[in-house]
């Protein structure tokens, strides 16, 4: 205490303030001025407009070669050798035979070989479909580029995949050429029409991406890239744009704009058939790389950064992570069992300290408690063994049954003897000598049916008693006397006011549960529900009820203290003129 008072103590939120504004706000501070400084004093708006030049010159070889596709797509319309094909079978074949068969192998032929002629060395596309309105999924031929990148597989996916979505988009093209984006393959379709104007065919082409947008692809503008093709909008490179950044496409224009998260840079032309829209996000790294010399700056700071860190760590590690590991400790100590422990160590802030003194006087008063309750409990025991005493031993009692028994044997009453070893298992069962809480089922059972013998010799034919429990239940474990008191109520208040009736015990099991049912016959009128209503309640303080009416309520609440609140026991009308009773009791380890 002495040498607490001879030191000024600080608190640990003083102490972190001060760290913190030393280490970390003062760097903060010239780290936000310095990137201000290179942010005015650097011509910012070059590097947009030099990105934007770049954007758009990417943007025009790109268009140069989609034109080329488009344009390479049109001949298959202008050279009209598939459509002379197609023409050929409807003058020629027109009404004779099975033309299915033989006429389309020809016609097929001559549109594979002009495809392949045309289209399988096009560094446009990676491969190439050509099917006909009449049955595309038979009258239909395709080729794939390698160097490209095509195969067949690719052609298998769009079979697959595609073919069903292309079809909907050709049938409303009419002579246009429509570009489609379908699970992340980009395809260029056109019809091919005949004299009538009306389409025989469609031809798909898959757009080689790779080259098409190579300038785009290979440019390192940062976090996103996305193009607007037509009405398809396509993402090469980064995230997804959000709602608002898919407005730079649809507003068909040029420019640039800083915002929070870096620069968008977009921009606008139009090709043969088509619009081409790009957006671009250069993230901060790549709008400010001019900005030279920020990066020794921050690296200085970071340098002045370390001693500063190392300082807060020591600081952390003396001032708090020592005390607490003292408390845990303390309390490992409490919890193995050595109540009083008292921590000696004086830790170097007055939040520790109180911390510290409270420990130890709570160590101290706990302890305190605990050897009071102890020797209070010694003195309660004593007590009960004085009162004990003073009544009959229950041992003697049993001892006394099994000499009555085996005078009535030898006097040859049966009857008797078999009642009194009835009575004989009960007490024994209460008196619960080896003190198991639980027994199994089997062994319930041998209580259960020690109290109907005394009760079927009290009430004769008036009683019928029906059981039916399959063995495998037998080896669940049940609260002693868990059966009884229900059985007796059943008894009691079903089947003694009626003059007779039939008691049936039964059960079934489930994977975490057991439940045993005793109906009786009976009917609950209003007057009993609501006392088996209160009886049940897990509220009820049975002090208030007269012992008479404690079996059904002290069952209820033994389930429910053993295996929780899902478990208990309730009691319901049936149907007409049956009265169940439900147990429901949660399965435990001993069984398994």
């Amino acid at each position: 205490m002495r040498r607490r008072e001879n030191r000024k103590m600080y608190s640990i939120r003083g102490r972190m303030i001060g760290i913190v504004l030393m280490c970390w706000l003062l760097p903060f501070v010239l780290v936000i001025g310095g990137m201000g400084y290179y942010i005015l004093s650097n011509r910012s708006d070059n590097k947009a407009q030099s990105l934007e030049a770049q954007l758009a010159f990417n943007d025009q070889i790109c268009v140069e070669r989609l034109n080329n596709a488009v344009k390479d797509s049109k001949k298959a319309s202008y050279d009209k050798e598939i459509e002379n094909a197609f023409k050929y079978r409807d003058t020629v074949y027109k009404g004779e035979g099975d033309w299915e068969s033989s006429r389309w192998t020809g016609i097929m032929q001559v549109t594979r070989e002009y495809i392949s002629a045309q289209y399988q060395s096009n560094i446009c596309f990676m491969d190439t479909v050509f099917w006909y309105y009449d049955n595309p999924e038979k009258h239909n031929t395709s080729i794939f580029n390698l160097r490209a990148g095509g195969g067949y597989s690719q052609i298998d996916s769009y079979w697959k995949n595609d073919h069903e979505e292309i079809y909907e988009t050709a049938r409303e093209l009419d002579t246009a050429v429509a570009f489609k984006y379908v699970n992340g393959r980009l395809y260029l379709v056109r019809n091919l029409i005949d004299s009538r104007f009306e389409p025989i065919g469609a031809l798909v082409m898959r757009i080689n991406m790779s080259y098409c947008f190579s300038t785009l692809t290979s440019f390192p503008l940062g976090s996103a890239l996305t193009i607007m093709l037509q009405d398809e909008m396509i993402t090469l490179q980064g995230r997804e744009l959000d709602e608002e950044e898919q407005g730079y496409l649809s507003d068909k224009k040029s420019g640039y704009e800083w915002s929070g998260e870096g620069l968008y840079v977009y921009h606008s032309m139009r090709g043969s058939d088509y619009r081409l829209s790009t957006v671009m996000l250069a993230d901060k790294s790549t709008a400010l790389s001019s900005f030279f010399g920020y990066q020794y700056v921050l690296l200085g700071m970071l340098l002045f950064l370390i001693p500063l860190m190392l300082l807060l760590m020591r600081l952390l590690n003396t001032q708090i992570a020592v005390p607490i590991q003292g408390l845990v400790r303390a309390g490992d100590q409490i919890k193995a069992g050595n109540l009083g422990y008292q921590l000696e160590d004086e830790p170097g802030s007055t939040e520790f300290i109180s911390l510290t003194e409270s420990f130890n006087q709570m160590s101290s008063t706990l302890k305190y408690q605990f050897d009071h309750i102890y020797e209070e409990e010694l003195a309660l025991r004593d007590a009960k063994i004085m009162a004990l005493q003073s009544h009959i031993n229950p041992h003697f009692m049993n001892n006394t049954l099994e000499i009555i028994n085996w005078e009535a044997r030898l006097e040859g009453n049966i009857k008797v003897s078999k009642m009194i070893e009835s009575l004989s298992t009960l007490m024994d069962a209460a008196m619960d000598r080896h003190k198991r809480p639980e027994v199994l089922l089997s062994e319930e059972m041998i209580y259960v049916d020690a109290y109907l013998y005394i009760t079927k010799e009290r009430l004769g034919k008036r009683l019928t008693i029906e059981k039916e429990l399959d063995e495998d239940m037998m080896e669940c474990y049940v609260p002693r006397l868990i059966l009884q008191p229900v059985i007796e109520n059943a008894i009691e208040h079903g089947i003694v006011p009626n003059g007779s009736g039939i008691v049936r015990i039964t059960g079934e099991m489930e994977e975490n549960y057991l439940y045993l049912y005793i109906e009786n016959s009976g009917t609950l009128i209003k007057e009993n529900e609501e006392k088996i209503e209160r009886l049940l309640d897990p509220d009820y303080d049975t002090s208030k009820e007269s012992s008479g009416n404690l079996g059904i309520a002290n069952v209820n609440q033994r389930l429910r203290i053993l295996y929780g609140p899902d478990c208990g026991l309730t009691i319901r009308s049936a149907g007409e003129n049956r009265i169940r009773a439900r147990l429901v009791i949660k399965r435990g380890q001993k069984e398994q």
